[in-house]
């Protein structure tokens, strides 16, 4: 399945809508050997997250807790589980690759209300 992103995602340094658990993507890259001067370009953060799992450093399976919002990463998503694969290092979404992603908790009062 392909996934890709909407241009309305919250961005690395920014704080999502909702609370919750989140996965984070920096580090950004066009493909997994591109040589960068820099750190590359920041990616979304996707949530709110029940849980995040990583198999063998090579899959990680991403559980919504509703389909509504996995379908806000996952646009032909039919299921509140997803999957992400880690090619060389680097974990892909939306076509792009990530050298670096976190799983952090964003608590309520540190959501953008809009």
């Amino acid at each position: 399945m392909k996934n890709n992103p909407t241009t309305d995602l919250p961005g690395w340094g920014e704080m999502p809508k909702r609370p919750g658990l989140y996965l984070s993507l920096s580090h950004g890259r066009d493909f997994p050997q591109q040589i960068l001067k820099k750190q590359g370009f920041a990616g979304p953060k996707i949530g709110p997250l029940l849980y995040m799992k990583t198999l063998y450093a090579q899959l990680v399976t991403l559980r919504f807790a509703n389909l509504r919002d996995a379908k806000r990463f996952f646009p032909d998503a039919t299921l509140v589980v997803n999957t992400l694969d880690v090619v060389e290092g680097t974990l892909v979404f939306g076509d792009k690759c990530y050298g670096n992603w976190d799983v952090c908790f964003i608590a309520e009062e540190f959501c953008l209300r809009r």
